[in-house]
């Protein structure tokens, strides 16, 4: 009963950082709710020996392996950025050209992505979509505090520089 309970709980709490976290590793909805049932059925059976401090990094950590045990299985999917991590604004379906402008820019954010490095985009995804602390993401990616600090900033650099590229080409078409 009280197995019961602490699991509902963490699922509650947790399953959407489980499924945008595999969403950004597996590239697609799909394949991340797969992943996301196959974690929290290992939470269950883990339940007994995980600490209840330790859950949020230990379903993210899980979540990684499990993602990339499933890439190595086959290709590289598309990476899909959700609206909620654009902030799309209610106005954007009213206005046409918003809206076209809004997925050209997830389009964009989704290819750069997709370019940077596996750890980067792990440590980016973690921190600037999952709201993870610098801890928790060194817990989660086994890293120390300061290489997670250093793989955040040469993301978001990278990110930067290939958004500028893919915008110089769009000015020019």
């Amino acid at each position: 009963m009280i197995r019961d309970l602490k699991f509902r709980v963490y699922c509650r709490r947790h399953s959407d950082d489980v499924f945008r976290y595999a969403r950004s590793i597996l590239g697609n909805s799909a394949d991340a709710e797969d992943a996301t049932q196959e974690v929290l059925l290992k939470l269950w059976n883990h339940l007994p020996n995980i600490k209840r401090t330790t859950v949020r990094s230990w379903l993210l950590s899980t979540t990684r392996n499990h993602c990339i045990d499933q890439i190595r299985r086959r290709k590289p999917a598309t990476y899909e950025l959700s609206d909620d991590v654009l902030h799309d604004h209610a106005d954007s379906a009213a206005d046409p050209s918003k809206a076209t402008e809004t997925k050209q820019l997830r389009e964009h954010i989704d290819a750069a992505l997709l370019r940077l490095p596996e750890t980067l985009r792990s440590v980016f995804v973690l921190y600037e979509v999952n709201g993870l602390r610098y801890r928790e993401i060194a817990e989660t990616l086994d890293l120390p505090i300061n290489s997670v600090k250093a793989h955040l900033s040469r993301a978001r650099k990278k990110l930067q520089q290939l958004l500028t590229t893919q915008q110089e080409s769009w000015t020019q078409t």
